[in-house]
Order: C-alpha cells, then structure tokens, then sequence
C-alpha cells in the first residue's frame, strides 16, 4: 500500500513539475517585458502555448531517456519484440490511426451530448475555449494541437506517469527500477524479474488515464481526456512502443479538426448511429491492433 500510495504520488508530482516549468518560464517572459519594455499582453496566446509546449518536451524528453534503460517498457520490448517487417508496421499504423478518429468521434459526440443537458457548464466551457484559445484554427494553433501535443503530452504521460503507475501496482518488480543500466541478454539472470500481474497493468492503466484527465485542469476535458488515456494506455500496452501512442494522440487531435465533415449529423438520432457505428469501428479496429500485434510477436 505505501509503495502505491508513493509512486501514486509520484505520478502527480511529474504534473507538478510541469506546471513549475510554465510557471518558470512565464515569469521570465515577464521579466523580459518589463525589462524591454515590450507589453507581453500584445503577443498571440498561440505563442505562449508554444514555448511552453516545448520546454514541457525537452522536460519531459530528458526525464523520458534517464527512466527508460530501467523502465518496464524497455524490458517488455526485449522480451516481447513485434516482427512483421515494414509490412505488419503499417497495419499497426493503419489500425492506430483508425482507433484515434473513431475514438474522437465517440468521445466528441457523448461529450456535446452531457453538456447540451447542463448549459451552465457548456457557457462556462465555452468561455474557456475563447479565453484559451483552444478553438482557434490558426496555423500555430494547429501545429501545437496536432502535433506538438502528442509527443509533449505522451512523453509525459504514457512515458514517465504510466511508468510511475506501473511501479505504483507491481511492487514484485522493483529489482528492475532500482538497477542503472538494463541487463542484456547474458546477464539477465542477475535482474531478479516478475512479469506485472494482470491487475497491476490494469490499474496503472486506470491511474495514468485519471492523471492525464486532471491535466487538462477542467472538467470538461478532463472527463474526456481521462476517458481517452484509457485507451491509450491500452495501445501502449498493445503495441509495447510509445511511437503508437504519440500516433493515436496525433490522429485523436486531428480528429477533431475533422469533425466538421459530419455536418450532416445534425438530429439526436444521427448523432446516436453515428457513435453507435464509430463504437463498433473503435472496438474493431482494438481487436485487429492486437492480433496484428500477435501475429508479429509470434513470428519472432
């Protein structure tokens, strides 16, 4: 219990951290103002969020590379390789992108479905889309949405809190984390090693997908970013590789600039065969990733 309740904590201080950073740089940006006599208020939002989006990366890019020689991702990838070739790579990529726009769909529908029954809160969500800037469809809006995003949010998230959260859950496992470099092949045996149970890796799927909701810091996209990570936490799991989790965040993203192609799905009942149909896509497209995954594992 107290080894859960200390990489639990773990887990939000990673959360913290990333907050001190912005709260860091944005000071310094002030300084700046003052010093050059510059208004910082006269600069695009859309550029704050940008510099902060990168230090966040680089942040969370070095934190990433110090934990993953130890890391449990590192010793499944050796120990559970996926083959296939350039060929089963692309079906992974494929099915990926599938589950990320399914998914957007699925969680975009239900979402304007509960807030269309508590107008308060879709007022004040609306007013922090325009205050945040997060409906903006500039070109440097886009690229941090689409793009920088997925690998700042997935570093974070799926590489160091998901890591955190397996530790939390799999206390059996602890020789792995402790040791400074990962044994190879020949000295494997000196690395004491017990597979993450079966709840273990549920769990710390669960925990990593609650603290990714609370990063959003409202509960809006908080509701449906936990609701994601789930299932992102279930493609790492999948697939073994963080690349597939940075891809599913970038078609998820992507998904919602497209939404508005389903224009024509304007009734209470389109809406409801839209998600039923985009539902069964999602779990489809799941149940193919992992055969795929399978498949190229027992090809090894």
């Amino acid at each position: 219990m107290l080894n859960a309740m200390i990489w639990a904590l773990a887990c939000f201080g990673v959360v913290a951290a990333d907050i001190a950073l912005s709260v860091v740089l944005f000071s310094v940006l002030d300084a700046v103002s003052v010093l050059t006599g510059y208004p910082i208020d006269n600069l695009d939002i859309q550029w704050f969020q940008a510099v902060a989006q990168t230090a966040s990366f680089l942040m969370a890019l070095l934190w990433w590379r110090y934990l993953w020689p130890r890391s449990f991702m590192a010793r499944w990838q050796g120990e559970r390789p996926l083959g296939g070739g350039a060929r089963g790579a692309w079906k992974r990529i494929a099915w990926v992108i599938v589950i990320g726009l399914a998914l957007q769909v699925v969680v975009g529908y239900v979402t304007d479905a509960v807030l269309s029954l508590l107008p308060e809160a879709a007022a004040d969500y609306s007013e922090l889309v325009e205050e945040t800037g997060m409906g903006d469809t500039s070109y440097l809006a886009v690229l941090t949405t689409v793009i920088g995003a997925p690998f700042c949010e997935e570093l974070l998230v799926r590489g160091i809190i998901f890591e955190f959260s397996l530790r939390a859950f799999n206390p059996q496992c602890r020789p792995l984390w402790k040791r400074r470099r990962r044994a190879s092949a020949q000295d494997g045996a000196m690395v004491p090693w017990a597979a993450p149970s079966t709840w273990g890796i549920a769990a710390a799927i669960v925990l990593q997908a609650a603290v990714f909701g609370f990063m959003h810091m409202n509960w809006v996209q908080g509701c449906y970013a936990g609701a994601a990570g789930l299932v992102f936490g279930w493609v790492l799991v999948t697939t073994g590789k963080l690349r597939y989790t940075i891809l599913l965040h970038f078609a998820f993203n992507a998904g919602s600039y497209l939404m508005g192609l389903l224009w024509f799905v304007d009734t209470p009942f389109g809406v409801a065969i839209t998600v039923a149909i985009a539902g069964f896509v999602l779990v489809e497209a799941m149940r193919s990733l992992k055969l795929t995954c399978q498949l190229a594992r027992s090809r090894q």
